[in-house]
Formats: C-alpha cells, sequence, structure tokens
C-alpha cells in the first residue's frame, strides 16, 4: 500500500512541476522587444487617467502629467518618482525623493520599466475629501506568477485525477 501511495505522491509532484513550468515558458517565449511609449496621465477629479498603464519590461515610458483642476501630486511606488502637477499647465514640478527635496521644472519624465509586476501610483498633494481613494496601477509584464499558478492548477489536478483514479477490474471487457 506504501508503495502506491508513494508513487501517486511523486506522479502529482511531476505533474504540478510539469504544469508550473509550462505556464512559465509560455509567457517567457511571448515577450515582445522593448518600446519607447508616450503617455500622457490627467489628474482630476481624484481619478487619473488612464488609470491603468500597461507596458512591458524593458520599455520606456515618457510620462507627460497634466491636472483638469486644482494642483494634484503624482507618486509612482517602485521608481522614486514624485511629482506636483499645477492645473492648466504642460509642465510639472518633479524631484526623485531619495536623491533631493528640491522640485526642478519639467515637462516630461522619462522611466524605463526594469521590473516586472504592479506598481500603484497615486496622488500626494492632498486634493480634497476623496484624495485618498486617487490611484492607479503601473502593470509591467510578463506577470509570470499568473501563468504559472494556472499551469501548476492543470497540473495539480491531472496528477490528483490520476493518482485516485479507479483501479481497473480484472477480467472484464
Amino acid at each position: 500500500m506504501s508503495r502506491i501511495r508513494l508513487s501517486s505522491f511523486w506522479i502529482i509532484a511531476l505533474m504540478l512541476i510539469a504544469g508550473g513550468l509550462a505556464g512559465f515558458l509560455t509567457i517567457h517565449f511571448r515577450t515582445s522587444a522593448p518600446e519607447e511609449r508616450y503617455v500622457t496621465i490627467t489628474a482630476g477629479k481624484y481619478a487619473f487617467d488612464p488609470p491603468v498603464l500597461r507596458v512591458n519590461k524593458g520599455d520606456r515610458i515618457h510620462l507627460s502629467l497634466m491636472s483638469s483642476d486644482v494642483t494634484h501630486g503624482f507618486f509612482l511606488e517602485g521608481y522614486d518618482l514624485d511629482a506636483q502637477i499645477p492645473p492648466g499647465e504642460f509642465t510639472f514640478l518633479l524631484r526623485r525623493p531619495s536623491q533631493s527635496e528640491e522640485y526642478e521644472t519639467v515637462d516630461e519624465v522619462v522611466i524605463v520599466a526594469e521590473h516586472s509586476g504592479k506598481f500603484r501610483y497615486r496622488c500626494s498633494n492632498t486634493c480634497g475629501f476623496m484624495h485618498p481613494f486617487m490611484q492607479g496601477e503601473l502593470i509591467v509584464n510578463p506577470n509570470y506568477l499568473y501563468p504559472t499558478s494556472v499551469g501548476m492548477s492543470f497540473g495539480l489536478a491531472i496528477g490528483m485525477l490520476w493518482a485516485f483514479r479507479r483501479p481497473e477490474e480484472e477480467g472484464t471487457l
């Protein structure tokens, strides 16, 4: 009995690893070459437009920031970027908090999406009663976690079906 359980355990483990590897490789080989992306993010009435920005790892992102109503802030987590965006102007004040407290006037900022994952950007200047909810997301693909997890789930399901299959009865057609 222990021999059957031990072999079932190894089959399940093998299917789990194979499924995870298959999910990982499907994303790994579909990555595209880095591009230049020009994006204008508009802040206004407790929201950013666009609320979600999707790019690929290695892309150079040219960000222009605008405000449609009051002075808003823009803080991008993971990229050491903080900006103050005055309303109705095509320039904004930018600083790198880890390097300096001084702001400089710019019309765009260029960042390279070096790390894959999800990064939040939020308003860093109190702009009204809904200020804490003024957020957006920068999603840098590839996201290896999701397809690897899906592949592992399929592998686990196949391994469990194999392990708990009904034994064939001898002498039947």
